[in-house]
């Protein structure tokens, strides 16, 4: 049995399955052989077969070294420019040949070419397979452009072709004149947003308009929630932290009016008239939360119109804006043409009675859900130019969410690369003694090498696409995920290609002339620190827990530069909340914490407030209607507001945000983690319309104010 032991223990490794961790407490977790073989298990390895799983190692250990060049390389400009060649004995004093295809076609030029012998370059390694020794080699090559290139290995016999990813070592940091500058930023979950002209949850038009009315004060960025495609057939949709697929829009934030086909369409016109509709749309528009089955009913029902009318009008007549359309289509390649097959088989069934779901003929048309994606890409792509246009310096911050339902497009495209049998989620911690699973299959890390990276880079790509910024939820993912099994209990670290895939995000990244802020909140290996550090990977920092070892509030000149302070998020409690304490009243009644816990998280609280305090005193912030020790028991209001806004502005982080709720001093939060039925989550809208917030003057005076602190 011993040898078997080894063997399983090596596949394991092989696997990149996780033997040990350290606990949210720091203590030491060495996890069980037969719960790690469980997991082998569920990326598809048969492990209770000793031919099978030395099968396996000799695939994923010895195989590669059979072959010249792996199938997937990483060039890095300035640090590691060569690839690693394999060869046996006989092959070492064998001439080979070497040619770069780069990105955009062949070059001829002798640079991209030459011819070495194996046993003229440096030995980097080596492996013995059935007595045969097989040594790698490294070759350096010249200096290549930035791009995803092919590198062919070649001789009389045989020649083998892989890719070639050459990246800059950091990640696109802005315009590279004079110094740098610390911007200010809205938080905002698009949906909630309010007007007197959208159908029940914010669009792109309310984003355009907070773009105009932020950049008028001074505003550099708007921080979004994730926009990505949820999945419609699915009861509750609501979190956009659960889509369907990461790589595609929420077609929810469309505004149909705004469409060319909207005026055209008479069967719209008469809709939108009727009595009913217009009554719907009033009472789904001054909703407190967003019903988004009654909104997407509305707006699919217009959608259909929309897209009967371009059908007719514009792809049958082969017009202009036809071409317009088909060009995007082919432009996203075979992902979208996969994303609307798999829509339009699922339908829009599962949000709406039936009556409806079978009156929406076009949502079984994949072109139909292809013409929504361009129509969403199309607006988003116009807020971007806008906020440029207006002069702010990022415009757009986008969200990428960790994962995707195992029932979504993204899932269901690519069944050999996600793992359904486990699923993304959190070890234990104070918060969640039994651990959290998110219900999102993950990325097996060895399909994903196979698939030489294209879903990941599909991935980075489509979300850099509209934005000036991106934050990586879960940054850690990067490095490691958490893989619980649902049906069989227990969980794992599972270890992914840090490098590589931080280079494809830096060479994204300058492309798309796109900021990235790593969310890395939480229990965060120093590794991936360092290496975010390194990488101009901007940290993600919240206001509520920038405290020193006395747990005193640190002074904002000391925050990281490098670094998104975000006085609060969609995670945590506003500051009306926060002060209040009504995150603590509604923890206990959704009976996330017991009467002991609230009792003690209460005095805690008390004892935060009286530190905030003297915190805004130091910063000479504190009003003076504030001065008195009465203060602690007395309400949030607008003035405490503002003093904890200017004073976070003064932060040395180059970004900082805060939430447009706080400005409306909204007590409860959007989202309260570790519950789902228990709290409307990710429903609750803004209280006012956007443009009467900043139409504010007191408002205006606290955003001035920001500014110019962020400007000093």
């Amino acid at each position: 049995m011993f040898p078997a032991l080894n063997n399983r223990e090596q596949l394991l490794y092989l696997s990149h399955i996780g033997s040990e961790y350290h606990s949210y407490s720091g203590q030491h977790i060495v996890l069980p052989l037969a719960l790690r073989l469980k997991f082998a298990q569920a990326m598809g390895f048969n492990t209770d077969d000793d031919d099978a799983v030395n099968q396996a190692i000799f695939q994923l250990d010895a195989k590669p070294w059979q072959s010249w060049i792996a199938n997937f390389n990483v060039f890095i400009q300035g640090e590691s420019e060569h690839v690693d060649i394999y060869l046996s004995e006989s092959e070492k004093s064998t001439g080979l040949n070497w040619q770069i295809t780069l990105e955009h076609g062949d070059d001829d030029n002798d640079l991209y070419r030459g011819e070495f012998f194996g046993n003229t370059l440096a030995e980097v390694g080596e492996y013995l397979i059935d007595g045969v020794r097989y040594s790698a080699h490294r070759l350096n090559l010249p200096s290549l452009p930035q791009g995803y290139h092919k590198i062919t290995v070649a001789n009389d016999q045989r020649n083998l072709t892989a890719a070639l990813l050459v990246a800059p070592p950091r990640c696109y940091e802005g315009e590279p004149q004079g110094k740098p500058k610390r911007l200010l930023g809205i938080s905002c979950q698009l949906y909630t947003l309010r007007s007197a002209r959208n159908w029940g949850m914010g669009d792109f038009t309310d984003l355009a308009e907070l773009i105009w009315l932020s950049a008028s004060v001074g505003i550099d960025m708007i921080c979004l929630n994730p926009l990505h495609a949820p999945h419609l057939a699915t009861a509750d949709f609501a979190s956009p932290y659960s889509p369907s697929d990461r790589r595609f829009l929420n077609p929810l934030y469309i505004d149909a009016e705004v469409v060319a086909e909207f005026g055209a369409s008479k069967h719209i016109a008469s809709l939108l008239s009727t009595r009913s509709f217009k009554q719907k749309v009033t009472a789904l528009r001054s909703a407190e939360y967003v019903d988004y089955d009654s909104v997407a009913e509305l707006k699919y029902w217009v959608f259909e119109a929309l897209f009967n009318e371009f059908s007719t009008q514009e792809l049958a007549k082969n017009t202009v804006r036809a071409q317009t359309f088909l060009h995007f289509v082919e432009a996203q390649g075979e992902a979208l043409l996969t994303f609307a097959d798999i829509e339009s088989g699922q339908s829009v069934a599962g949000f709406v009675d039936v009556g409806f779901a079978a009156a929406l003929k076009a949502s079984k048309d994949p072109q139909f859900h292809q013409y929504l994606q361009w129509i969403a890409s199309e607006q988003l792509e116009s807020c971007q130019q806008q906020a440029l246009d207006a002069g702010m310096s990022i415009g757009l911050m986008g969200d990428l969410a960790v994962g995707a339902v195992s029932e979504g497009a993204e899932v269901i495209s690519k069944p050999d690369l996600f793992c359904t049998k486990a699923s993304i989620g959190a070890p234990p911690d104070p918060f969640s003694e039994q651990g959290q699973n998110w219900n999102l299959p993950p990325i097996n890390p060895i399909a994903l090498h196979r698939d030489n990276y294209q879903h990941f880079i599909e991935l980075i790509r489509a979300n850099m696409a509209h934005c000036g910024a991106l934050r990586i939820d879960h940054v850690m993912g990067l490095l490691r995920l958490w893989w619980c099994l649902p049906e069989q209990g227990g969980g794992a670290y599972i270890y992914y290609p840090l490098e590589t895939l931080l280079a494809i995000i830096r060479l994204e990244s300058h492309r798309n002339q796109c900021l990235v802020v790593g969310e890395d909140m939480g229990v965060v290996p120093n590794e991936i620190r360092q290496r975010m550090k390194a990488t101009a990977v901007y940290t993600n920092k919240v206001f509520y827990f920038e405290r020193d070892d006395q747990q005193q509030f640190t002074d904002p000149a000391t925050h990281p530069v490098n670094a998104l302070l975000m006085v609060t998020n969609h995670d945590v409690s506003t500051l009306a909340g926060w002060w209040n304490k009504i995150d603590l009243q509604l923890r206990g009644d959704v009976g996330n914490i017991s009467q002991q816990e609230l009792s003690q998280a209460i005095a805690e609280r008390d004892s935060d407030k009286k530190q905030l305090l003297q915190w805004l005193r130091y910063q000479k912030t504190l009003p003076i209607e504030w001065e008195s020790d009465a203060g602690l028991d007395s309400p949030f209001d607008i003035l405490l507001c503002g003093a904890i806004l200017q004073s976070c502005a003064r932060s040395a982080s180059r970004l900082m945000s805060f939430q447009l709720d706080d400005l409306q001093l909204i007590e409860t939060p959007v989202n309260i983690p570790g519950t789902y039925r228990e709290y409307p989550n990710w429903r609750r809208k803004q209280q006012r319309h956007t443009d009467a917030i900043f139409n504010d003057t007191q408002l205006s005076a606290m955003l001035n104010t920001m500014a110019k602190e962020r400007a000093q």
